[in-house]
């Protein structure tokens, strides 16, 4: 099948009128939704064809999210960064072709009536930079490219599977709205570092991917970050994070 669009003017109605329409999102108004989206240039087709995705629905949400991330990005992986930029995209699969996808995921926001993340989980909310790795899908797609590391044949989303391993939505805000983390080396990385501590039996917590992200957004103000090397990233990171947690360098 083919990727469909919001058109520009879809998008600016959903959004400026979304507490108008909030209740037919509380109550996942399928009839509703299928009737407003039936109307004459609501929509438009792509030329993206791609295989609709069977997501993971496991109640914990540690184990969806990383299977979801793999299965959204194998789907997209075709996507140019300048697409996976795109609004319309992400809202036109939140709303079209991956609904059932958003009802499952944002069950608990729905039944709680939560507007305000709601809202953010189906439009960029804030810049977009911040606003791809807080929308339900788009986070997705996002963290699977900028964690798959494809010189692991054997298994290149296993960067991924430590980013998704706890705290998958504070770590996705967190991490990526950095202004170093549009570089998939770097992100590599600091992900590499900080397995590093994890195997010397280290809890990896939120506190050291945050350290671990201020300290090169310093430091990106005495260095182009965007020169740095992945295996350079990893030796900072990793010294840094020894440093301020106290954890001593182990002797091989």
């Amino acid at each position: 099948m083919k990727l469909k669009f919001l058109s520009e003017d879809t998008l600016q109605d959903l959004r400026a009128n979304f507490d108008f329409y909030k209740e037919h999102y509380y109550k996942k108004d399928d009839a509703w939704f299928d009737e407003y989206f039936s109307q004459e240039g609501r929509l438009f087709e792509s030329n993206i064809e791609f295989e609709r995705p069977e997501f993971n629905d496991d109640e914990n949400y540690m184990v969806s999210d990383f299977e979801n991330v793999k299965i959204i990005y194998e789907s997209l992986k075709h996507l140019t960064v300048s697409q996976a930029t795109q609004e319309r995209l992400w809202a036109g699969l939140a709303h079209i072709q991956m609904r059932d996808f958003v009802y499952y995921r944002l069950k608990n926001e729905f039944n709680k009536k939560n507007e305000k993340r709601i809202f953010s989980a189906l439009f960029y909310k804030y810049n977009v930079k911040r606003s791809i790795f807080i929308h339900i899908i788009a986070r997705l797609w996002w963290v699977g490219y900028m964690t798959y590391d494809e010189e692991n044949k054997e298994n290149p989303y296993w960067l991924t599977e430590f980013f998704c391993s706890a705290d998958f939505s504070a770590r996705s805000t967190i991490f990526f709205s950095s202004n170093f983390t549009s570089n998939s080396a770097v992100t590599k990385g600091i992900l590499k570092a900080l397995i590093i501590l994890r195997d010397e039996g280290i809890s990896i917590k939120r506190e050291h991917f945050i350290e671990s992200t201020k300290y090169l957004n310093i430091a990106g103000g005495a260095m182009v970050l965007d020169l740095l090397e992945e295996d350079e990233a990893k030796e900072m990171v990793e010294k840094r994070v020894r440093k301020v947690f106290g954890v001593e360098f182990v002797q091989v």
